[in-house]
């Protein structure tokens, strides 16, 4: 399968796929964590099916209008337009890309789309002012939060409507499934094999439900003479324990392992 990660950093996901045999590539505006296949780049230039090359051709070798395509420097000839190799070349941005006449069309997609403007955190900060809180100089608020929130919402929707017969898009609870359409299922990493909680929905076209690894049982506390369950990644009172710092959203970014794999197993 051809298989696309979009907004993907870290290259767990697509790293997963990789293991198992399929053509996967992932992308970000970020450069990749884990070496491998990856754009550095808006996804929506690839989104139908383009990945970025680094061939060049000897140009028209046989005097019958094809290029003869070699993977080498590409500063010796204009490759744009017709091969023999059975791929399509365009240039975007000064980048060259790539796809197969025959199979030019990504197979699955699996897109975290950033969720600073999707989740339901911070509802103050989408209203206008006066804010009773201690507002960072980085932190939209007003209006300017909300037009981002509209933004994430119409790149969530662009993502759906591509051109890719199974997609997969992971975010937190929040409101996608109000202002889109509601979550296909919602899972959790302590049914993969890890020992944390956090509640994450899938909005699936034409994939099944991922299906449950590896359940891990939570440490049982009693508050107000109930039982509830904790794992290692809350405090008592169910807040995540990741201290506040510079790369905490990379760290809370990241896609768990056990996701990754079932996901790898189940959708490949």
């Amino acid at each position: 399968m051809r298989v696309l990660i979009a907004c993907e950093f870290s290259g767990t996901v697509r790293d997963a796929f990789l293991k198992r045999g399929h053509d996967a590539m992932s992308c970000d505006l970020l450069p990749t964590e884990s070496p491998g296949p990856h754009y550095q780049g808006d996804v929506r230039d690839i989104l139908d099916g383009w990945q970025p090359v680094s061939f060049t051709a000897e140009c028209d070798p046989d005097g019958e209008g094809w290029c003869q395509v070699r993977d080498c420097d590409i500063d010796s000839c204009n490759c744009i337009g017709p091969t023999q190799d059975g791929i399509e070349y365009i240039e975007k941005n000064g980048v060259l890309f790539g796809r197969s006449e025959i199979h030019p069309h990504w197979d699955l997609m699996i897109a975290h789309p950033d969720c600073t403007y999707l989740t339901c955190s911070a509802e103050w900060a989408y209203k206008d002012g006066p804010y009773h809180q201690k507002i960072k100089p980085e932190t939209l608020v007003g209006k300017a939060r909300r037009d981002a929130r509209i933004a994430a919402l119409d790149f969530v929707q662009l993502l759906l409507n591509a051109p890719i017969n199974q997609i997969a898009i992971e975010n937190p609870r929040g409101v996608i499934s109000t202002a889109i359409q509601p979550a296909t299922q919602y899972i959790q990493p302590y049914q993969f094999g890890h020992d944390a909680s956090k509640i994450t929905g899938l909005w699936l076209k034409n994939l099944p439900l991922l299906v449950p690894t590896k359940l891990i049982p939570g440490r049982i506390l009693m508050q107000n003479g109930k039982s509830v369950e904790r794992w290692a990644n809350q405090t008592d009172s169910g807040q995540n324990k990741l201290t506040p710092s510079e790369n905490r959203w990379k760290e809370r970014a990241k896609t768990y392992q056990g996701w990754a794999d079932a996901m790898a197993e189940q959708w490949g």
